[in-house]
């Protein structure tokens, strides 16, 4: 960080240490944001044009979750209402189907919190059955096929499917349409270890995130949907909670993904205050210029966001689960691509804290 020696413009003293602000693009947003004002919906930029999810409503989906008291089913339609109260509404696309045993829950549509909510409300209870998995990704592709623009896919699965390998109808529906895989998965730790290495194949937007980390970690949907405008100054209820610590962006060579003496410098902070309060976690965004093709910086941006953490994870000894990564390639600026100068500050990784 080292923000106690660099004044760049626009930081402010406060609690011993220096606040705020490079330009930045990445926050950790909360309920209170949207409910109290504090972030405008048009301060939003959408990441995608439509958000399907697809429910896992098989048997195996009644297991109870750790010492809940509710099965998976149950915690995961929960969590879902909750995110729905807030959720901005920008104009995504949204669409529910319950795939064990196929059934339309929403229609696509334009986002409306009270329809959706009121979808929501008729999931299946209790779940029942098998799981086809293959046969879900072949319906949904002909609801996907109907769509326009990018679409994120969210797939709630417990790593066991019946019927013939699905693999081949997610690789089809990947390649051959415009869509982010993001399987929200609470099989075990070996077997999501695997199926990251899987769906990191497909593209690069598409991923496995665990079912622990997902409930834990709202922006592991909202960052997959939206951002907030690179250009816009906001203080969320989260930094105004924190108050004591920003990490300044870490910039990158042309197509390079290596760390300057700098970075390191701001990184082994980062780590050492995630260390000393083991409550607080980091969101990293990685961004790209926009030289070269869309999908070639996709993987850019992953590859960046990935040597943070991983700096973090072996020199710090930070839990993955402490860290919530997100790629963007060269979506939402934080200046000009029309010279060096401007590429050179979009080209960067982004770090905020949450968990106060």
């Amino acid at each position: 960080m080292n923000s106690m020696l660099r004044m760049t413009p626009g930081l402010l003293a406060l609690a011993g240490w220096l606040v705020a602000a490079p330009v930045a693009a990445l926050e950790i947003i909360m309920k209170e944001d949207f409910t109290k004002g504090v972030i405008k919906e048009d301060q939003l930029v959408r990441l995608v044009d439509n958000a399907i999810f697809l429910v896992d409503t098989s048997s195996s989906t009644n297991q109870e979750y750790h010492d809940t008291g509710k099965s998976k089913l149950q915690i995961g339609v929960e969590e879902f209402k909750k995110r729905n109260d807030y959720f901005p509404e920008i104009g995504h696309r949204f669409a529910i189907y319950e795939y064990t045993k196929w059934r339309e829950v929403l229609a696509p549509q334009t986002y409306e919190r009270d329809k959706v909510a009121a979808a929501i409300a008729t999931i299946s209870e209790k779940g029942s059955g098998l799981t086809p998995l293959a046969k879900g990704i072949e319906n949904v592709e002909e609801v996907v096929k109907t769509l326009s623009g990018r679409t994120a896919l969210f797939l709630f699965y417990d790593g066991q499917y019946t019927g013939h390998d699905p693999n081949p109808a997610l690789s089809r529906l990947v390649h051959e349409n415009d869509v982010c895989l993001l399987i929200i998965s609470s099989a075990g730790e070996k077997e999501n270890a695997q199926m990251e290495q899987n769906v990191a194949r497909l593209n690069a937007c598409s991923r496995v995130i665990p079912l622990d980390d997902y409930l834990a970690r709202p922006e592991y949907m909202s960052g997959a949907l939206f951002d907030v405008v690179a250009t816009e100054k906001v203080v969320t209820t989260s930094q105004q909670r924190i108050g004591d610590v920003v990490v300044e962006n870490i910039l990158f060579d042309f197509d390079k993904t290596e760390f300057t003496k700098a970075d390191l410098a701001e990184l082994d902070e980062l780590g050492a205050f995630l260390t000393k309060h083991p409550s607080a976690y980091a969101a990293l965004a990685g961004y790209t210029d926009n030289v070269g093709s869309e999908e070639y910086n996709e993987h850019l941006s992953r590859a960046r966001t990935e040597e943070v953490a991983n700096y973090l994870m072996t020199k710090h000894g930070i839990d993955k689960s402490r860290l919530v990564l997100h790629w963007y390639g060269s979506d939402n600026p934080v200046a000009s691509n029309a010279t060096d100068e401007g590429r050179a500050l979009n080209r960067r990784v982004e770090s905020v804290i949450g968990g106060f």
